[in-house]
């Protein structure tokens, strides 16, 4: 995907299509109430306006289209639900989403703090719990279960200390629980590598080989999520250098290994004075341009995550909460 042109946040729709709320996706969803959060609050689908508009053609027809429209929309407000640009993506239920995940073999995401909070989201979904399903609940004393819910399980640092890295750990410990809330489906394992450097550690390289290397015999495509901008001070080098470590050690396992770079978050307003120079958006756009044309030339696809974010809401202007991140992990 090319994103030399600039992205513009006025919404555009294909002619014959009008948006309407629908029921939410997390109505049956642990912490619905609690954390009162619905899917029409961050997702509004399209409906066809003419009885001639046909199902398929209300959403983006191909990957590169989806990519492109993901990473280009924009807000009709501050907070409102996010569009993309020209065509829509779905919002999956999850027994669709394990149907995708079906196609895996595994999924690895691999990245610093901003794609750890979408890991964490990604199990939200999975577990149909918005509560605290980004967190290891079999871990937590009864007082830090009543203290993390919802967004406090991305932005309290005794929450975070809970978070979600590896499924096979909720697979394994989940279901002894006094407060089990198990993943729809668990047939396809995933895991969060955390990197802030390239190269990376080698033991982190022991982990990612032992995805890639899962099932010897299998025939399905291994998903590797990327991204990493933050934890280096958006240093562009670090940047390409981590993406020609990962995927030379993806070649080298002659597994078939798609890759999808993320680009990083916008500054919300809070960013302090201090970063706003180093991380604040002129940097950051330029950043998520530069990424992008890297990503391309190595034949990656790229989904940035600029434009979803411009216009939210951030607590300490670098990190979001569930409205913004459980959209990041539906797009991903």
């Amino acid at each position: 995907m090319s994103m030399s042109k600039s992205y513009t946040c006025r919404p555009s729709y294909p002619s014959g299509l009008r948006l309407i709320h629908h029921a939410s996706f997390f109505d049956h969803f642990e912490g619905r109430q609690g954390c009162g959060i619905a899917s029409t609050d961050i997702y509004i689908p399209p409906v066809a306006l003419h009885s001639t508009t046909k199902k398929h053609s209300l959403y983006c027809p191909n990957r590169a289209k989806l990519l492109e429209a993901m990473s280009g929309g924009g807000r009709h407000g501050f907070d409102t639900p996010y569009f993309p640009l020209g065509c829509h993506f779905r919002w999956f239920t999850t027994p669709e989403i394990c149907m995708i995940l079906d196609r895996f073999d595994s999924v690895i995401f691999l990245g610093d703090n901003t794609l750890r909070h979408i890991y964490s989201a990604f199990n939200m979904l999975l577990r149909e719990n918005i509560a605290l399903g980004g967190l290891k609940e079999w871990e937590m004393k009864e007082s830090e279960r009543e203290v993390c819910p919802c967004d406090n399980q991305l932005s309290r640092p005794e929450c975070l200390a809970y978070s979600i890295l590896d499924s096979r750990a909720v697979r394994s410990n989940d279901a002894s629980s006094g407060h089990s809330s198990p993943y729809l489906c668990d047939r396809t394992p995933h895991v969060f590598i955390p990197i802030d450097r390239s190269p990376a550690a080698e033991n982190l390289h022991t982990t990612f080989n032992s995805f890639l290397h899962r099932e010897p015999d299998s025939y399905k495509p291994i998903a590797v999520i990327h991204s990493l901008s933050l934890a280096t001070s958006l240093a562009w080098p670090t940047a390409t250098s981590s993406m020609d470590e990962w995927v030379t050690i993806a070649d080298m396992s002659q597994k078939n290994v798609p890759f999808l770079w993320v680009g990083p978050n916008a500054a919300g307003h809070l960013k302090p004075p201090s970063q706003i120079l180093s991380q604040g958006n002129n940097a950051l756009w330029h950043y998520t341009i530069e990424m992008a044309k890297e990503a391309e030339a190595r034949q990656l696809d790229t989904l940035g995550m600029y434009n979803l974010t411009l216009q939210a809401g951030s607590w300490d202007g670098t990190y979001y909460g569930q409205e913004v991140v459980l959209v990041q992990a539906m797009m991903v």
